[in-house]
């Protein structure tokens, strides 16, 4: 016979077995009546079918079914490099390496002279107080032929910036390490440097504000005892005027240092001439004067005079040799008349040159193009 089915009326003792949906039950106490198993009466029987979940093997059992087999040597992790980033690792396939993070190895004292670190790679330590340029701070250490350091510090103040620094140590054996060089940011700038101007030097300034420690090169005097470094460029105790000034280097000789010299043009010559121009020969204009008369004078008579042939010839008068007696008959005064008629002139006039003016232009001074700026030079 098998188990019994459990049975409502049915009373079970101590020891007592049934089943019930397949399952089996031991009672756990007498007079055990109307209690539906599974209760706290009742106790599961061990069988294959549920042994391991009275066990409390059962969730056991499902992750032995996927666990991973170590004859595998993680060949059957489902996604390599998910399980690799989820446990911080790095992974080495290749000559590539990345990770995640990068875990601290805590407070590393900081390595002086010859010493190298003993861990290749990459690795990071904590500053706190132990020799580095910085209380505060992490440090990145590169291990590999030669050796680096980066530190970046933090400050003990909240919201406060704070230095970083680098340096390298070379491959030999005996080489140091380099100095800590600080990296500057926009909120760690360099320091100012000192002014590299000497005292003296004419500093082209962009501004009428002139700044503090500097005084304007106006030709004004001042107190050597107050400048002792400005006395010595200028033993006189007056610093030059360079308004509307330029400087000009110094020549081999002929001139001193602090000389002036007036603006001029270098000397040179022009050559000048006016276009010659052929005006030919021009005519005037023409003019009829008609016929004029002259005045009414010159009355006149003519001497004569010659040989004869006797005393009377035909009962003509006889002529005396010597005729300066003699006259002609009287014309009286009479006019001429003289025909002018139309007529023009001619006028030569030819080439010729004419005298050239050349008017004066420019600026009032000579000058170059250029920029106003102000001269200043440092006091002290």
């Amino acid at each position: 016979m098998g188990v019994p089915e459990w049975h409502a009326e049915q009373e079970y003792h101590i020891g007592s077995i049934c089943t019930h949906d397949g399952e089996s039950y031991q009672s756990l106490q007498n007079a055990n009546v109307g209690s539906q198993p599974p209760s706290e009466k009742w106790t599961p029987v061990l069988t294959s079918k549920n042994g391991l979940t009275h066990l409390g093997l059962e969730e056991t059992a499902k992750q032995a079914a996927g666990a991973l087999q170590k004859s595998q040597n993680g060949a059957d992790i489902p996604n390599k490099p998910l399980f690799v980033q989820n446990i911080g690792a790095l992974p080495a396939n290749g000559t590539a390496v990345a990770a995640n993070r990068l875990a601290s190895r805590g407070a590393l004292p900081a390595l002086t002279g010859t010493t190298r670190g003993s861990d290749s790679g990459l690795i990071m330590g904590e500053v706190y107080d132990n020799g580095y340029p910085t209380p505060y701070g992490n440090v990145l250490r590169l291990t590999g032929t030669g050796d680096g350091e980066i530190l970046i510090g933090w400050s003990g103040v909240s919201g406060a910036p704070a230095p970083a620094y680098i340096r390298s140590h070379r491959d030999n054996a005996d080489a140091e390490w380099s100095e800590w060089a600080m990296l500057y940011t926009s909120l760690n700038p360099p320091p100012v440097p000192p002014d590299l101007n000497p005292v003296g030097s004419a500093i082209a300034w962009p501004s009428d504000n002139i700044p503090a420690g500097y005084a304007l090169m106006q030709g004004q005097s001042f107190d050597k005892s107050a400048y002792p470094l400005l006395a010595i460029a200028y033993p006189s105790a007056i610093i030059p005027d360079m308004r509307e000034w330029t400087i000009k280097g110094k020549p081999a000789s002929g001139r001193a240092v602090l000389s002036r010299e007036l603006d001029g043009n270098k000397s040179h010559s022009h050559t000048a001439r006016a276009q010659d121009t052929d005006l030919g020969t021009k005519s005037t204009s023409s003019f009829d004067y008609g016929t004029k008369s002259s005045n009414t004078t010159g009355g006149h008579n003519h001497s004569a005079g010659g040989t004869y042939g006797g005393d009377s010839i035909g009962g003509r008068i006889r002529v005396q040799r010597d005729g300066n007696d003699q006259l002609t008959s009287w014309n009286g005064d009479h006019a001429h008349t003289t025909w002018i008629g139309p007529h023009d002139h001619t006028v030569y006039i030819g080439p010729h040159g004419h005298v050239v003016i050349v008017d004066a232009e420019g600026n009032v001074e000579t000058t170059v193009k250029n920029i106003a700026f102000n001269y200043i030079v440092r006091l002290a």
